[in-house]
């Protein structure tokens, strides 16, 4: 059906059934108008060659060209020229030149609007015209009552069938409109899935980042955010030249609690710890689990001496805190070292060293203490 359709339009096999059939109605009227005068063979024989064999060619000419709707709009132009002079040949007969205009006409305007409409006014006349130029021009408007029957029937059921071409291409037209609405509600209703999907996908892919970024057992960032984090921190302090505190938190005796209770007793602990932690952080604060019992807090902008008194702060308020377990109350304390960029180091790996070595020597120095990193440790 769609190679049939490429190779011959609608259009075109629309205009031979109707160029037939009205062209074989205007023959019977002819005939009817000519019967019992003095017409030669060669008379009747280019009569029939232009109302019955004429409708063939043009079908045999539109499905040759390489352009078959643009040959099918010559060929309208072609037929008001043809039924002009046919109408001059036979005298103007009255019914069969009307027949003959208002059809071409009513034709030329359904497929090219005005344009078609003034083609035809120039074409028909002017193919009579043609005619009369080359041989006596007659007038004998005047046509028997079989003719005009004929060609009132022939036109009647030609505009009614032109009518009824053009209310079943119109709900053709409104049945393929209703259909792509219908598609394009249904495009719209993908897209709304579509969309949600990316979006359920985007919340999976930013649950899955903070995931990989966080620790499961305290909800602090881990290890791998530290590394990122310190790095970015440290360069936007550079650039604000702004310090930058890193305070490393272990928990004393915390494998004492694990061999005396069990694991399930020293994560207690740990969840209880940072917990205070990320409610205690700043916006610009990161708190991570490093590792085991071992806590870092990066406080941006946050000099030594401020950075002491908070840690002084979370060490006595954890040093209070009871973490029920079981029918028992756990109680521990912590030990903190700290660093400061840039007097204790410029680079993260410093700053963690730094703060490292400043815990373990609060925990020599006998723990739940607060400690600051100073070069004589290094010596020491």
């Amino acid at each position: 059906m769609a190679e049939t359709e490429k190779k011959h339009p609608w259009l075109v096999r629309m205009h031979h059934r109707m160029r037939t059939t009205s062209f074989a109605l205007l023959f019977v009227a002819c005939s009817l108008h000519v019967a019992g005068k003095d017409y030669s063979i060669l008379a009747w024989l280019l009569l029939a060659l232009l109302l019955l064999v004429y409708p063939h060619l043009q079908w045999w000419r539109a499905t040759r060209a390489r352009d078959a709707l643009q040959a099918e709009m010559n060929n309208l132009l072609v037929d008001s020229i043809l039924l002009g002079a046919l109408a001059a040949s036979l005298g103007f007969p009255l019914w069969i030149s009307f027949s003959a205009l208002i059809g071409t006409l009513s034709n030329n305007a359904a497929n090219k609007g005005w344009r078609g409409i003034i083609e035809t006014m120039l074409a028909f006349p002017g193919g009579a015209l043609l005619w009369m130029a080359g041989g006596h021009p007659e007038f004998s408007p005047a046509t028997e009552w079989p003719t005009t029957l004929v060609c009132i029937s022939g036109l009647s059921l030609y505009l009614m069938l032109m009518g009824n071409i053009g209310y079943a291409r119109n709900r053709q037209l409104r049945e393929t409109r209703k259909k792509l609405q219908l598609r394009e509600q249904e495009l719209l209703s993908a897209n709304q899935v579509l969309l949600s999907n990316i979006h359920e996908i985007d919340g999976l892919h930013q649950q899955l980042h903070e995931q990989a970024n966080r620790d499961p057992l305290t909800n602090l960032h881990n290890r791998r955010y530290l590394d990122k984090a310190l790095a970015g921190e440290l360069a936007r302090c550079e650039l604000k030249a702004q310090p930058l505190s890193v305070m490393m938190i272990d928990i004393d005796h915390f494998k004492l609690i694990n061999d005396t209770y069990g694991h399930q007793a020293g994560d207690e602990v740990l969840i209880r710890l940072g917990t205070i932690l990320g409610l205690q952080a700043r916006s610009d604060d990161v708190a991570c689990r490093y590792g085991g019992e071992e806590f870092i807090l990066l406080l941006p902008g946050m000099p030594q001496a401020t950075a002491e008194e908070r840690a002084e702060q979370l060490r006595a308020n954890f040093a209070t805190l009871q973490v029920p377990f079981a029918d028992v109350r756990l109680q521990t304390t912590i030990s903190i070292g700290i660093a400061v960029y840039p007097a204790h180091g410029t680079s993260a790996d410093q700053l963690i060293r730094q703060a490292d070595h400043a815990l373990y020597k609060a925990k020599d120095d006998g723990r739940n203490r607060v400690v600051v990193w100073d070069p004589e440790q290094r010596r020491q």
